[in-house]
């Protein structure tokens, strides 16, 4: 005889899985929170929490500044490196990646994370990013950092002699100075994790340009909606080989030799066939609801 599904009547609404939205754990991530408006180069920190881990002048750009032309006024969109809106409302945030004027010079952005990350988990690191139009180089790598603890303030302008978990790909240039290029990748967090920091971790003799014809002696990217986000997991439909459907990840019903049913599936719908009247446990049960 047929069984009775699990998901029938009533209680139906427990197999459909309730939305969720993942949580963005970089605050302020498109520098549109300001305390004050910036009047110069080097005042990343009116953009709060945002910060420069070193000696670096990072800089806060906003629609709030006017006067343009006089340097050194960081306007949006019009400013001495060149036009550019922001990719969301009103402000986002400019770094100098490398400086061929005869210094190692880095500048970085750091930001304290909404929560620590939880071991284990997967989480999805994004940013944008815009060469800005004066740049006489552009470069490929440009990568994210994630700390135990903040990793400033550092004494010096030097390359950060850290790995980024999240980065550009080599030889992959970001030369747009129209549009803004996404960068983002997975990462795995040990636990823990609760500082953010964007740059190029690269030092001189690592770091792959390439020129773009104009002449100030610099590459100088903008930066904006950065996102620290756990990556949902999806559930599937998955037929057991009595023909019982469970809701679980798909790497789960594969290791238990049974059958996952594409992406979107469900159990309300008798997507395991018929089969005869079986005694189950409560535990088993639960596990569809879940």
């Amino acid at each position: 005889m047929k069984r009775g599904h699990p998901c029938a009547t009533a209680i139906l609404l427990l197999c459909i899985a309730a939305p969720s939205f993942a949580v963005n754990l970089a605050p302020n991530p498109s520098f549109e929170t300001i305390t004050s408006c910036p009047t110069g180069f080097g005042q990343i920190s009116v953009a709060t929490p945002w910060d420069s881990p070193n000696t670096g002048s990072t800089d806060a750009h906003n629609v709030c500044v006017t006067g343009w032309p006089p340097f050194p006024t960081p306007g949006v969109p019009s400013g001495p490196l060149g036009f550019q809106n922001s990719r969301t409302g009103s402000g986002h945030a400019g770094i100098v990646t490398l400086n061929t004027g005869g210094t190692s010079y880095r500048e970085y952005l750091e930001v304290p994370l909404t929560s620590p990350l939880v071991p284990g988990t997967t989480y999805t690191v994004s940013f944008y990013v815009n060469l800005s139009d004066s740049s006489f180089l552009s470069i490929d790598r440009i990568g994210a950092y994630l700390s135990v603890g903040p990793v400033g303030p550092v004494g010096n302008d030097f390359p950060l002699p850290f790995t980024p978990q999240v980065e550009s790909p080599a030889g992959t240039f970001l030369t747009d100075t129209v549009n803004w290029t996404l960068i983002s990748g997975l990462f795995v967090a040990a636990g823990g994790e609760d500082h953010l920091v964007i740059g190029n971790y690269h030092n001189d003799a690592n770091t792959a340009t390439q020129p773009t014809g104009f002449v100030w002696p610099v590459s100088y990217y903008f930066v904006d909606d950065v996102s620290v986000e756990a990556k949902e997991v999806e559930l599937v439909a998955c037929c057991t080989t009595d023909s019982f459907c469970q809701m679980m990840t798909e790497a789960e019903c594969l290791e238990n030799n049974w059958f996952p049913l594409p992406p979107g599936s469900n159990c309300s719908v008798e997507p395991c066939g018929e089969t005869g009247a079986k005694h189950t446990t409560w535990g088993r049960l639960k596990t569809t609801y879940r």
